[in-house]
């Protein structure tokens, strides 16, 4: 036998799982993906992180051997190539085996880069499904508990707000990640048992269903107090937006205050109640645009008028026809900010739905 052939032979010894730190669907993949370690009697470890630390969370695979690296809810381009590939190159070399579970879109060039690697790669790329769901149908089919956390994250994921648990989990991880930022403390950590408690008995490891609350009190009262100073900055917030009408369709932009996510706005700001100045109701914007204090840009789309994964393009971006992400960089003056992005958009029209137009 080989030296390849018995290296590629090797039972894997333990896994290391990498999910996106952010919002319940990559908290909810974490969760699945300590099930399955747990289901194969694996040694666990789990690092959340987003797209800003790609080369810290990769660097620590370099040195992996006999791993399964699970990496869930986290999209690759060629920034994330050269951050990732490398490592996880020399992982598969070491015995390493990579599988990649995600709903974002990936260019050719990042797919291909991505199966080229040793040891068999696994790469489940769907658009159509959360990534919880994806993880939850490629690792743990039969598993009861894993479908439930996956129907949860699809709730959020879609911004359905059809499950009450979902939409609290949705909070308290925003709670307990701005605590974490704040305090310079490590984000993984933070938020790390409430991963195990959702990977060992599901939703009701965290939350009483029996009484609509969590089960941690401290928890439960800083969500709450979390929801009502968030709709507060939300209303300020929107009193600053921004409009602009181009081809017909409408653009808001809205500057993120501190504390507040980018779905948090999206999704106050999609709800017609909710778009009222001095007594004049706003329409709901075609196309809304959230910029946050460090430069970051959110795309959510209020018809099927506009793409936001060809608006999020022209500032090196991607992501859904419905929801994407993409930068501006650092700026000081937010109406400098929205003259310079409506500009962006008028001279290149391809995020207009010409099939709905």
């Amino acid at each position: 036998m080989t030296t390849e052939t018995s290296k590629k032979k090797k039972r894997m010894e333990s896994l290391f799982s990498i999910s996106h730190d952010k919002d319940v669907d990559g908290i909810a993949s974490a969760a699945i993906v300590w099930r399955y370690a747990r289901s194969k009697n694996l040694e666990h470890s789990l690092l959340l992180t987003d797209y800003g630390g790609f080369d810290q969370a990769f660097a620590k695979v370099a040195a992996m051997r006999n791993t399964l690296i699970v990496i869930t809810d986290l999209g690759m381009d060629e920034p994330a190539m050269n951050h990732a590939m490398p490592s996880l190159s020399q992982a598969a070399s070491q015995g390493c085996r990579i599988v990649w579970l995600d709903h974002h879109l990936w260019s050719p060039a990042a797919i291909k880069s991505l199966l080229s690697l040793e040891n068999n790669p696994v790469l489940k790329v769907n658009p159509e499904y959360c990534a919880a769901e994806i993880t939850q149908k490629v690792l743990m089919p039969r598993d009861e508990t894993s479908k439930e956390l996956a129907t949860i994250a699809h709730d959020t994921d879609f911004n359905l707000r059809e499950i009450e648990a979902a939409s609290a989990l949705t909070d308290a991880v925003s709670v307990i990640r701005f605590s974490a930022l704040d305090k310079r403390e490590d984000i993984t950590e933070s938020l790390k048992p409430v991963v195990e408690a959702l990977a060992k008995k599901g939703i009701e490891g965290v939350w009483d269903s029996e009484r609509g609350r969590f089960r941690d009190t401290l928890l439960q009262k800083q969500v709450a107090y979390y929801q009502k100073e968030r709709l507060k900055k939300m209303k300020k917030a929107l009193v600053g937006h921004c409009d602009h009408s181009i081809q017909g369709q409408l653009v808001r932009i809205v500057e993120i205050p501190s504390g507040v996510t980018t779905t948090d706005l999206g999704t106050f700001l999609a709800a017609e109640d909710n778009l009222e100045l001095e007594g004049q109701r706003m329409p709901v914007a075609d196309l809304l645009i959230t910029v946050s204090q460090g430069g970051m840009l959110g795309f959510r789309r209020g018809s099927e008028h506009v793409l936001c994964n060809e608006a999020a393009k022209l500032f090196d971006g991607g992501g859904h026809p419905y929801a994407a992400g993409g930068e501006y960089g650092m700026y000081s003056d937010f109406d400098a900010v929205c003259d310079d992005i409506f500009l962006t958009l008028s001279k290149n029209t391809k995020w207009i739905n010409q099939d709905q137009s």
